[in-house]
C-alpha cells in the first residue's frame, strides 16, 4: 500500500508541474519580465499552461488586490488563510485518518512481525485480512490520508508561482524592507527584518512537521515502548533542511509564504488536536 501512496502522490505533482510554466530567467535567476502577473492583466489562457491559467493567475491577481490596499505582508496572511479555510473539511479528514494511522502503527507492525518471512498465498491473505479488520476496527481508510496531500501539494505549487510572480508581492516591502531581498543578504548585512522573517519561517516549519507526531506520541500509553520509525524523521529532517537551505537564496516573500504557510498547519494541527482528540 505504501508503495501504490508514494506512486499516487508523485503523480499528482508530475500532473501539476506539467501545467507550470517557466518563469524564471536562467542567466539572471529572476522572474521573466513577461511573467509577472500584475493588477489589469488579461487573463489569456492561450498564452500560459492550463495550470497557469486556472490556479497561479487567480491566487497571484488575489495578491495584487489585497497587498495594493492592506500591504504585502497582511495580503500573504489573508490569501493564505482563505486557501486554508476553503481546503479545510479536506485537510481535517485527511490529519485526522493520518494520526490514527499513527496510533495503530504498534498493532499493524506486530501484524507484520507475525508474517514476516512467510511469502505463501495463505500468509498472505490472512495478513491482508487482519490489517483489513484492523482498519476497520479503527474506522480508518488508508486512502484517505492522501487526500489532503492530492489537494495541499498542487495548491502549494500554486501559491509558490502565485507569490513570485505577483508584481505587488515583488515590488512589496515590509517594514520597510523590499521583498526582492533574500535571507542571505541579510545574514551578510545584518538585516533585522530578513534575519527575524528567515528564522521564524525555519521555526514554524519545525513545529507544524514535528507538533503532529509529538502530540500523537503523548495521547499514545504504547508509544512509551514504540518509537517512530527512523526512515520517518529522516524524511522530515531531510525536508526541512531543504527547505532552509533553498529559503537562504529565495526572496524574502517566498519566506515570507513559507511562514505563513507553516503558521496556519501550525494552527490547523493545534484546533484538530483539541476537537478532535476524542475521535478513537
Amino acid at each position: 500500500m505504501k508503495k501504490y501512496q508514494k506512486l499516487l502522490l508523485i503523480a499528482v505533482i508530475l500532473i501539476a508541474l506539467t501545467g507550470c510554466t517557466q518563469v524564471i530567467d536562467p542567466k539572471t535567476g529572476q522572474v521573466m519580465t513577461e511573467k509577472i502577473i500584475s493588477i489589469g492583466d488579461k487573463w489569456n489562457f492561450g498564452e500560459q499552461g492550463w495550470f497557469s491559467a486556472l490556479i497561479v493567475w487567480p491566487i497571484a491577481q488575489l495578491l495584487n488586490f489585497f497587498a495594493a490596499r492592506v500591504g504585502a505582508l497582511a495580503a500573504i496572511f489573508i490569501v493564505t488563510i482563505l486557501i486554508k479555510l476553503l481546503t479545510l473539511k479536506l485537510s481535517i479528514q485527511a490529519t485526522v485518518q493520518q494520526q490514527k494511522m499513527q496510533e495503530i502503527g504498534p498493532a499493524q507492525q506486530r501484524i507484520e512481525e507475525k508474517y514476516r518471512g512467510r511469502d505463501d498465498e495463505q500468509a498472505k491473505m490472512q495478513k491482508a485480512n487482519e490489517l483489513q479488520q484492523l482498519f476497520k476496527k479503527h474506522n480508518i481508510n488508508p486512502l484517505g490520508a492522501l487526500g489532503g496531500a492530492f489537494l495541499q501539494i498542487p495548491i502549494m505549487i500554486a501559491m509558490y508561482q502565485a507569490v513570485m510572480r505577483a508584481e505587488q508581492i515583488i515590488n512589496g516591502n515590509v517594514f520597510g524592507q523590499p521583498l526582492s531581498g533574500t535571507p542571505l543578504d541579510g545574514f551578510k548585512t545584518g538585516n533585522a527584518v530578513y534575519i527575524g522573517i528567515f528564522v521564524l519561517m525555519a521555526l514554524f516549519q519545525f513545529l507544524s512537521m514535528f507538533l503532529p507526531q509529538y502530540l500523537t506520541k503523548k495521547k499514545m500509553k504504547s508509544y512509551q515502548k514504540q518509537s517512530q520509525p527512523k526512515s520517518a524523521n529522516t524524511m522530515m529532517y531531510t525536508s526541512l533542511v531543504m527547505i532552509v537551505v533553498l529559503a537562504l537564496r529565495w526572496g524574502v516573500g517566498m519566506s515570507l509564504y513559507w511562514m505563513v504557510t507553516a503558521f496556519t498547519q501550525l494552527i490547523q494541527t493545534l484546533y484538530i488536536q483539541n476537537k478532535y482528540s476524542d475521535h478513537k
